[in-house]
């Protein structure tokens, strides 16, 4: 076997793979836009998905900036959280009820 032949599982040691990052980025903002809408109709019951979500983005793009992923994924998940308390907040504002 070459050196230079495809290792498959080297992507997932990659840090600098746009990939992770825009596929994280898409489901954190689905979740937000669910959870800001109020489209969701109760799928996003819990704080915990909305962390989640938040998390990994913050700990995906920490990564990918070199930074320290996991300080990265306590931010986001902080955001997420924040995200859950302001957004019946913000539509109640916007509703006028």
């Amino acid at each position: 076997m070459a050196d230079d032949q495809y290792k498959p599982l080297d992507e997932f040691k990659n840090k600098k793979n746009i990939v992770w990052v825009i596929m994280s980025a898409s489901m954190c903002l689905f979740v937000l836009f669910v959870l800001f809408t109020g489209l969701g109709g109760g799928i996003i019951g819990s704080v915990y998905s909305v962390m989640l979500w938040c998390g990994i983005f913050g700990g995906v793009l920490a990564r990918f900036i070199d930074k320290h992923g996991w300080i990265g994924f306590g931010i986001g998940s902080a955001v997420g959280m924040a995200c859950f308390i302001l957004a019946p907040l913000i539509l109640s504002s916007i509703n006028g009820s």
